[in-house]
């Protein structure tokens, strides 16, 4: 009986371990969507947008003297350098997924992944 016990108990394990798997895949499926492009938002208005598909540098310039260097590389956009006086922006991870963002409070910045439409863009909320 014990054998049995365990080869039951063995096989409702291998089927939990399948289902989460499923989901998980369907997830990633569903939710990971195709990114193209990173947005760059200023005071709450796109005022760019960078192809994720090309390795790019931009100096995104706030004021007389603010910037943030944006890189693009291989997929995914991450903040090199900027002269924010915390640097925040700098220590936060690459993006490349849909609805991934950085923020710069100082600078009033937000890069947001998102996938390019056919059209342009007539508003963008967050």
């Amino acid at each position: 009986m014990d054998k049995q016990k365990a080869k039951r108990d063995l096989l409702l394990l291998a089927g939990i371990i399948f289902a989460a798997l499923l989901v998980w895949v369907s997830f990633q499926l569903i939710n990971h969507g195709r990114a193209d492009v990173a947005l760059v938002l200023q005071d709450g208005k796109v005022i760019a947008s960078y192809s994720l598909w090309e390795d790019q540098t931009a100096i995104i310039s706030y004021g007389e003297k603010e910037y943030n260097l944006l890189m693009i590389s291989s997929g995914t956009a991450f903040i090199s350098d900027a002269d924010c006086p915390d640097k925040l922006c700098v220590s936060q991870k690459a993006i490349s997924r849909k609805g991934e963002s950085i923020i710069c409070l100082p600078h009033k910045l937000v890069i947001v992944i998102d996938t390019k439409e056919e059209g342009e863009v007539d508003a963008v909320v967050y």
